[in-house]
């Protein structure tokens, strides 16, 4: 299986932060083995990034690392992981808010653990509707839970920006 750089390019929408990568040499430590997960923002989402800003972060070493390491986290998170969890410690130091708009499940019976009811509402209904509620510091995730040999990728629709940071 390839690590999360090789992975990260064979996917072929990601040519802006694949570069960001090398750049700041994070390609380096995404290629070792660990346990991360990245949120990877579309070349559409820097596009969607004022011009003469997005090659000021490129021109700036000191703050192009800070926002490529504010898009990965050390251990492996899957979309159904971020649903339990409001907070996620960033390489860069701070937190990603994770939200959702998706209930557990209905509400209107009891699921007995262990049955094909329970089973089916926990496993299996994973839908688009319910991956697109995931909002990362308000990026949608587009696509979730692309697998590598040292970690996960999920895909998102806009370019985090640290805290503090002004792009």
């Amino acid at each position: 299986m390839a690590n999360l750089v090789e992975t990260i390019q064979a996917m072929g929408m990601f040519a802006i932060f694949t570069r960001a990568l090398t750049m700041t040499e994070l390609a380096v430590i995404l290629k070792e083995p660990g346990a991360y997960t990245v949120f990877v923002p579309t070349d559409a989402a820097f596009v969607q990034m004022d011009a003469e800003k997005l090659g000021g972060l490129f021109e700036d070493h000191s703050e192009l690392n800070r926002v490529v390491k504010y898009h990965i986290v050390m251990g492996i998170y899957k979309a159904v992981d971020l649903l339990d969890l409001t907070f996620l410690k960033t390489m860069e130091g701070q937190r990603l808010t994770i939200r959702s708009s998706a209930s557990v499940g209905p509400t209107s019976e009891t699921l007995e653990e262990g049955s094909d009811a329970h089973s089916y509402v926990i496993k299996d209904t994973f839908t688009t509707t319910l991956l697109e509620s995931i909002k990362v510091n308000g990026a949608t995730i587009t696509q979730a839970n692309v697998s590598a040999a040292n970690g996960i990728v999920h895909v998102i629709n806009k370019v985090l920006v640290p805290h503090f940071m002004i792009l």
